[in-house]
């Protein structure tokens, strides 16, 4: 993480406390906040059928979004993507795109992907606020599709996605919430990464102002929630999935993904878990 070289830097220079937040700011955000290579195109090789739109936030900027018909079950699923990755990274590769395709039809139910401003061919730059606002825009454009009910509309995040997802589930009502790879918060994270910086925090704790803090969180977010994280995750560290399902509302369900590491798809675990937690929102409640 480059975040490292921020200690080198403060060891050797003196700056002002403002100085020091505005380097540190632009060290995380640069890290966080990275976009993978934009593969073009439409995923046509995926084998599911799908419509591809734009729609508008509410500060001007304009996203792509992907939604996928993959089933006959009445929800639909809003995924929010992590960092270093484009929505297209699901169909970039004939390989993947066979993978992604199995993935829809096992989960049975429609699937809305979208990219971030700054992701994909997106304009603009992405922030947390930014994220935040693109994920509500997503689900006002779900719900103005007459055929979408909002109220069978399941949140699902991974890795940075996850923060986007929890504030989301905090905004506005869904039927579910999936969490994969989650982070308790990008403070945690550098803690867990760059043990050094643990000092610095302490005597300023307002940084990072890029918080993502979904610890804070979980506990005021309505259930379901689905938590699944693998065990050999050297990115974002098994114990946080853990915390935050310990920490987040009932009904809920923690499935671990044997031996996986953060980008890993261990899909005959993740599709028949996600299937399950959709069928079990479908079922009606007992009075």
């Amino acid at each position: 993480m480059s975040v490292r070289r921020l200690v080198s830097t403060l060891s050797c220079v003196t700056l002002p406390p403002i100085g020091i937040s505005f380097a540190f700011e632009t060290l995380i955000r640069r890290n966080l906040f990275r976009t993978g290579p934009y593969t073009p195109g439409v995923p046509d090789k995926v084998g599911v059928p799908f419509e591809q739109v734009a729609f508008w936030t509410a500060d001007g900027h304009e996203l792509d979004g992907w939604l996928f018909e993959a089933g006959d079950l009445p929800h639909t699923i809003l995924f929010m993507h992590g960092t270093n990755y484009n929505s297209s990274d699901m169909w970039g590769t004939e390989e993947r795109a066979d993978l992604f395709g199995g993935f829809l039809r096992g989960l049975g139910c429609r699937f809305f992907v979208f990219d971030y401003r700054g992701y994909g061919r997106n304009a603009g730059e992405a922030t947390e606020q930014g994220t935040y606002l693109d994920a509500s825009s997503a689900l006002g454009y779900l719900h103005n599709r007459p055929e979408i009910d909002p109220l069978n509309i399941v949140f699902y995040g991974f890795s940075m996605g996850t923060g986007v997802a929890v504030e989301l589930a905090l905004r506005e009502p869904s039927a579910g919430l999936i969490l994969r790879a989650p982070f308790t918060s990008v403070k945690d994270l550098i803690i867990e990464r760059v043990p050094r910086l643990r000092p610095l925090l302490a005597v300023m704790p307002w940084l990072p102002l890029t918080r993502f803090d979904s610890l804070r969180k979980i506990a005021h977010v309505p259930g379901p929630l689905l938590v699944m994280h693998g065990d050999a995750d050297e990115t974002v560290p098994y114990w946080m999935g853990q915390r935050l399902y310990e920490e987040g509302p009932e009904p809920k369900t923690f499935v671990t993904l044997p031996d996986a590491q953060h980008q890993d798809l261990p899909l005959d675990i993740m599709t028949p878990a996600i299937r399950e937690f959709i069928e079990r929102l479908a079922e009606p409640t007992q009075a």
